[in-house]
């Protein structure tokens, strides 16, 4: 890949890049830019090489005509005359073979190469176009896998700090922006370049104060290209960051359709993305004003040059300077040269798109790693799965700590429910156990070994999650059950289902397994996206196995099924249970209670239950919530 950025680690030149990109100049940018053009270098060779040669097959052929013009115009029958320049040589064979048979000579070789260079011309211009596609569709492939596999490795703070609307127009929109620069002005420059020097060379080689002349224009472009660029770039990020934001309403406003069509806030959600379109329209508006001056500006310049220089070559023209083949090649030349240079036009607007785009994308490229892992870090040693932490501190932003202090030890094969109030801290507890962060202080332990020093792969496939939040993906049912083992066959994949009572509502299913869900398994329940979840946590038969009040959604009858499938298969496994339910939490063989970030209770269920605290204030609520359940229950058998 072209930035080399390909795992959760990182490197440090990344972060250095990072802090340096506010303040890269534009220079710095294009050169980072240019870095995407390394896996495509060679495709790169080839269509400039080919556009060097188009280019040069066109001023050959233009020359070629030249010549004829000037042939058919200053042979004369006694073959005396002061041929333009270039033509000397056939006013001599006028002279020795008479002018009849060398005009016909003359002019049929002539037309000879024209015409070769013509058919070589379009048959470049075809190997061209190949080449340029091929180079186009490279680039954005080598730039999606790039922006793809740093969003895979990625730490999770990236995704706290980044909405995924602003993830996706980046990834998409600005990924597109840099390459479409990269490719135009990288296949655009060596055209403008190659015309402008050569179609110089020729006019120069006619007349030399022609040749100079005709570059009149091109410091003036250069300076007020600089001013529009200056004025342009604040409007573009502007503009970019409003599309942020519309992409972030649309994502939200089509994931969230079930909330929205609950609470009937169709219209409201109508408005809201209705006032950033409005504001959008209004910065693209101020855009498009730019432009409106800007390009009349330019031509204007091109326009103006182009009247003086063929004043100028009429002058000259009439004055026996400059003939007939020769007014025709500064005629093209000109045309050629203006025509070229007023690319730069595209080529600013894309310039200053692509330089805002870059800031932006870059961010995603060279995000700083969440997690750093040491050189040929060894992976986790073998063991049962006990689970230490030391003296834990940690906080999204250090200055505000979610875990203060934690210490406890978990036996290989034991069961520990965290409990507490909500925003306690039992999720972040859970995730650094899997090292999804690392704490500001404090070490954490798995069979002995610390975390930071084995390598991060081994600590995720030693532990498993079942998120509160259940995540199916758009796939079968099967897919979805194996998707961290994929190489589990059928039977493991149906045991797995079984185990978390999941087999009898798939098999009622219309293809059974092989069925595939909606997004995000919308077409089914809660109770049954929670099961399948369980049973793609089974069977990636994880050391460690965490369940995220995964059992919530669940009724007690099948939470106890559940459970006695689990009782097997954790029997050598270590499990954490965020839970609230009584029925979940006293089975465990240590309970933590967790309030305000400190751990302020731990022990069995029956032992929390004789000491005041708050496990035996939720204990006391759920008992007195089911007493007046039942009395509701037995009032209403009651005949009146």
């Amino acid at each position: 890949m072209g930035m080399n950025v390909k795992s959760e680690s990182g490197s440090r030149p990344a972060v250095d890049r990072l802090t340096n990109l506010k303040t890269m100049s534009n220079r710095q940018l294009v050169l980072e830019m240019a870095q995407f053009i390394r896996p495509v270098r060679y495709t790169a060779l080839m269509a400039c090489a080919l556009v060097g040669v188009a280019v040069f097959l066109e001023i050959f052929g233009v020359d070629l005509t030249r010549l004829i013009i000037n042939t058919l115009s200053h042979f004369t029958a006694t073959g005396v005359s002061a041929g333009p320049t270039g033509s000397a040589h056939a006013h001599r064979m006028v002279a020795a073979a008479g002018p009849s048979a060398i005009d016909i000579q003359a002019v049929g070789m002539l037309l000879g190469l024209l015409a070769v260079a013509t058919i070589l011309l379009a048959a470049v211009n075809l190997l061209r176009s190949l080449a340029n596609t091929k180079l186009s569709m490279d680039m954005v492939y080598f730039m999606r896998s790039e922006a793809y596999d740093k969003l895979q490795n990625v730490g999770f703070d990236f995704h706290d700090q980044h909405s995924t609307g602003q993830i996706i127009n980046r990834a998409l929109s600005d990924l597109h922006n840099i390459r479409f620069f990269m490719n135009l002005s990288l296949v655009s420059v060596v055209e403008i370049v190659g015309y402008v020097i050569g179609y110089n060379l020729l006019v120069a080689a006619i007349n030399p104060w022609m040749g100079l002349a005709a570059l009149l224009p091109v410091p003036f472009w250069l300076i007020y290209i600089h001013y529009f660029g200056r004025r342009m770039q604040p409007i573009q990020k502007s503009l970019m960051d409003t599309g942020d934001q519309m992409v972030n309403v649309y994502s939200e406003a089509v994931s969230g359709v079930q909330v929205v069509k609950a609470f009937a806030t169709e219209q409201m959600e109508v408005e809201k993305y209705k006032a950033k379109t409005d504001q959008l329209f209004s910065q693209t508006m101020e855009t498009v004003g730019m432009w409106a001056n800007f390009v009349p500006t330019i031509r204007g310049i091109a326009t103006g040059a182009n009247l003086l220089l063929f004043f100028i070559g009429g002058l000259l023209a009439v004055r026996g300077v400059l003939f007939a083949g020769d007014i025709f090649v500064f005629g093209i030349a000109m045309g050629a040269i203006l025509s070229r240079l007023q690319q730069i036009n595209q080529i600013s607007n894309q310039y200053q798109v692509a330089i805002v785009s870059a800031r932006r994308f870059f961010e995603i490229i060279y995000a700083p790693p969440t997690i750093t892992e040491k050189p040929h870090a060894p992976p986790l040693p073998a063991g049962g799965g006990e689970v230490e932490f030391r003296h834990v501190s940690f906080g999204y932003k250090p200055e505000n700590p979610v875990l203060r202090d934690v210490s406890f030890r978990a036996a290989a094969g034991t069961m520990v429910a965290l409990v507490g109030p909500t925003g306690a801290g039992k999720t972040t507890l859970t995730q650094l156990l899997a090292r999804f962060y690392d704490p500001q202080q404090g070490e954490i332990f798995i069979d002995g070994a610390d975390l930071r020093n084995v390598s991060l792969p081994s600590v995720r496939q030693t532990v498993g999650f079942v998120f509160q939040e259940t995540f199916l993906f758009s796939d079968t049912v099967a897919a979805n059950i194996r998707y961290a083992n994929p190489g589990a066959d059928d039977q493991q994949v149906q045991r797995a289902a079984a185990l978390s009572q999941a087999d009898e509502f798939i098999a009622q299913m219309p293809q059974g397994y092989q069925t595939i869900l909606g997004e995000r398994g919308t077409t089914l329940s809660g109770g049954q996206k929670q099961r399948i979840a369980i049973a793609r946590a089974i069977l990636a038969n994880p050391r460690i196995l965490i369940l995220d009040d995964a059992l919530a959604a669940i009724d007690p009858g099948t939470e106890m099924l559940i459970r006695q499938g689990l009782s097997e298969l954790l029997r050598d496994r270590t499990l954490f249970v965020i839970a609230h339910r009584l029925s979940t939490v006293k089975a465990a063989d240590m309970v933590l209670v967790i309030e305000n970030g400190f751990i302020t209770q731990r022990g069995t269920h029956e032992a929390l239950l004789s000491e005041p605290g708050h496990y035996r204030e939720i204990a006391q609520i759920q008992l007195m919530n089911l007493e007046s359940s039942l009395i509701d229950q037995r009032s209403a058998r009651v005949p009146t």
